[in-house]
């Protein structure tokens, strides 16, 4: 009896002129009768998986608390939930998941240490620039400091890449990645850093590829309507990583902990 009406249910939502006939009981099911009486949800309830940009967007929509500052604790939680995410996109972001992560485990070596001496991002960064551990703007590479600061321009980087996904008559996402490195990462890099990072990013794929891996879903199932929710959530993302890269950007000039080295 459970898996007739289970059954019924299905194929109440996918159909409006169908049929059953129970033999059992002599009882004949009106579908399109039943299916009238099904409450209907908006097409976003329905989408009860939370992809992995869900999760992005959910957690950076946190990271600015106590009126204006970087929760740390969130902020890790964010990046940690984005790594995942660029993890999924393929190889042409390989070279940037493992730049990420790696600059993570810096940050959470000092954060896990003193969690709450470290709350907000000034408040770590305060813990070693009073303990003596940079020279001025120079700083030292293991650090939580260098680590944030890579971050922040591994976001900033992306966060024009994704923005040029959002028109579609924009440029090919693999000539938006390259132009954002010019502009983020380029200035920051040595030789060898501008010849491996660009090749990484040449291998970008299509624009509707790619949107398909940021919206973990597969490239035949992305019609006009999905496209168009992937694209939403991008802009949500995008627009919450402003104003957090600004202050972000902001606490580290102000700080004096702004390192222009190439490395």
């Amino acid at each position: 009896r459970k898996e007739r009406t289970t059954m019924i249910a299905d194929r109440a939502q996918s159909t409006t002129s169908f049929r059953y006939k129970d033999p059992e009981n002599n009882i004949t099911w009106d579908f399109a009768k039943f299916a009238s009486h099904i409450p209907h949800s908006s097409s976003s309830k329905l989408n009860l998986r939370s992809s992995k940009l869900d999760d992005v967007v959910r957690c950076f929509a946190s990271v600015i608390q106590d009126g204006n500052q970087i929760d740390t604790s969130q902020l890790l939680k964010a990046c940690r939930a984005h790594l995942v995410l660029i993890q999924s996109g393929g190889s042409a972001l390989r070279l940037v998941a493992k730049d990420l992560e790696s600059n993570l485990q810096k940050v959470e070596i000092l954060f896990k240490k003193s969690p709450r001496e470290a709350k907000h991002l000034i408040s770590l960064l305060e813990i070693e620039r009073s303990s003596g551990l940079h020279d001025g703007n120079i700083l030292k590479d293991p650090s939580a400091a260098i680590g944030m600061l890579w971050i922040r321009r591994s976001l900033s980087f992306q966060s024009d890449l994704f923005d040029s996904l959002i028109s579609s008559r924009g440029q090919h996402p693999k000539d938006a990645a390259l132009d954002s490195y010019q502009k983020h990462l380029s200035p920051y890099h040595g030789w060898m850093l501008r010849t491996v990072f660009p090749a990484s990013l040449s291998q970008i794929p299509a624009r509707e590829t790619f949107l398909s891996k940021l919206g973990d879903i597969e490239i035949e199932d992305l019609d006009h309507n999905t496209e168009s929710k992937i694209l939403k959530k991008l802009t949500a993302l995008t627009s919450t990583w402003e104003p957090l890269l600004a202050l972000w950007k902001d606490t580290f000039e102000t700080m004096g902990l702004e390192d222009t080295r190439r490395v």
